[in-house]
């Protein structure tokens, strides 16, 4: 029986199934998700609205630079091995996401930019010696493709072109832990971008460039010791089983304790199947109100610990509070966690200042030396080559993603000429002292002891708004992980 390849084309957007890689999920979301080398488009400008289009369109170019990109790298003929993205490529059609089509876009930029320098440049290992292509799995925004996918993912590997290693891996929910668990069993090595749950750090096989809820939190602690004015504070944290907000609450517990001084509040945030609103925060105000009215330790600070997809919620209800006239300030803890920049006019309202830390701070390094990672210079100008605009590095995405890329291009380089997977671990152990990674966000050590978790980086400490003087301490100076 004849082949039948399967080409679909409308306007800009091509799905080529000729292998069976992708399908549809089901309603609400209506998202295509499965693998593709860069030729498979899962986003389709056509069907969306005009803003979400102009930046599906964007999000397509840098697919077929990549799908570019990996026909080069067969067509020379020389050794290559394979890379899989793993994280959410699309929005659902029905439902609000945790990442946003902007987050996206920037974490391909990102990952293109190591790719190109990964298989031009020696900066993460002799290019000549071994090649890579990336292909792109799309789990869809809610993380929770399954098995399917994963199979799908192992697939890719062939006997002279092995997979070895997977990155990205999206946002720490409850799914992610299951993929990391399911991957590490098969041998796989993976290297996540931006997830900081602490459940993850230990898991087999499994390496972050991403700084931990510990670490975020320890950060914070650096930041309130130094600002000295900020006494009291209060939790308010997501209820949800979400391995994310879950540790980063026991990480305010264990790190910030000498500062929390009231009963911690809750509320059930927006899930899968559940749409967060300001009213999921009407208690958890009300008693923020009679916390600023203490007698004894009046409230200034709220240690917030619930997703980005709900702070909007949160923003709203602290501007419609009774004690708004009495200054909050809410410190948070996540990589793009900046892309809530555009709720400054309410946090005014509010009188609610946002500091948080995060893993980046891209206009910091871009105007300055002092502290600044040694490799970031290098990484932005390459980024700009590409016709990717500076402003599009603030929520930290695209250093996320390039990094986790670079650990791996390096790691693969330290092996064998063609190495396999079980290759990897021993590489990665040993990318430390001569051998750091040159990374954008610090040169990155990944030393056996610190259970996947990269060292000599630091985490910044950022006020939310892109165009507010920051009020940071004088002579403040960024958390370093060491």
């Amino acid at each position: 029986m004849a082949l039948v390849v399967g080409v679909v084309i409308f306007g800009g957007w091509r799905i080529h199934d000729n292998a069976r890689s992708v399908w549809w999920s089901g309603d609400p979301h209506q998202e295509l998700l499965g693998i593709s080398h860069g030729g498979t488009f899962f986003n389709d400008p056509a069907a969306a609205g005009k803003g979400q289009a102009v930046v599906m369109e964007r999000i397509n170019r840098i697919q077929t630079k990549i799908q570019q990109e990996n026909d080069r790298v067969a067509e020379d003929g020389g050794p290559y091995v394979k890379v899989v993205l793993l994280m959410p490529l699309t929005v659902s059609a029905g439902a609000p996401s945790a990442i946003t089509l902007h987050q996206i876009e920037h974490a391909l930029q990102g990952i293109y930019t190591a790719l190109i320098r990964a298989n031009t440049t020696t900066v993460y290992g002799d290019h000549n010696k071994l090649g890579l292509q990336l292909l792109l799995a799309n789990q869809g925004s809610r993380q929770s493709s399954g098995e399917r996918l994963l199979r799908k993912v192992l697939e890719v590997s062939e006997e002279e072109h092995p997979l070895v290693g997977v990155i990205g891996l999206g946002s720490s929910v409850a799914g992610t832990e299951t993929v990391v668990r399911r991957l590490g069993a098969e041998g796989i090595p993976m290297v996540s971008a931006i997830t900081s749950a602490d459940t993850l750090t230990g898991l087999p096989n499994f390496w972050s460039v991403s700084p931990s809820n510990v670490q975020y939190s320890r950060a914070l602690r650096h930041y309130l010791d130094a600002r000295k004015s900020l006494k009291s504070a209060i939790a308010v944290y997501d209820r949800n089983p979400d391995p994310y907000t879950n540790s980063l609450f026991t990480a305010y517990q264990q790190e910030l304790r000498t500062y929390l001084k009231f009963p911690d509040l809750s509320y059930v945030g927006a899930t899968i199947d559940r749409v967060g609103t300001p009213n999921l925060f009407a208690t958890v105000v009300t008693n923020l109100c009679v916390a600023v009215n203490s007698d004894d330790h009046p409230l200034d600070t709220v240690l917030y610990a619930g997703r980005g997809a709900d702070f909007e919620h949160f923003a709203r209800a602290l501007k419609d509070r009774p004690c708004r006239s009495e200054p909050l300030t809410v410190l948070a803890a996540a990589t793009g966690f900046a892309s809530t920049t555009d709720l400054l006019p309410v946090l005014e309202q509010a009188n609610v200042k946002v500091v948080y830390a995060t893993s980046a701070d891209s206009e910091s390094w871009r105007g300055a030396t002092a502290g600044r990672p040694g490799g970031f210079p290098e990484f932005a100008a390459a980024h700009q080559g590409h016709g990717f605009p500076p402003a599009d590095l603030r929520d930290g995405m695209a250093i996320a993603h390039h990094d986790a890329l670079a650990v791996l291009a390096a790691a693969a380089r330290l092996g064998p000429a063609v190495p396999t997977p079980a290759d990897i671990p021993p590489a990665i152990e040993n990318l430390v002292l001569a051998y750091a990674v040159r990374g954008a966000s610090g040169d990155l050590s990944f030393p056996k002891e610190e259970n996947g978790r990269a060292v000599d980086r630091m985490i910044p400490i950022k006020q939310l708004g892109t165009d507010v003087v920051q009020d940071m301490p004088a002579g403040f100076t960024p958390y370093w992980v060491t």
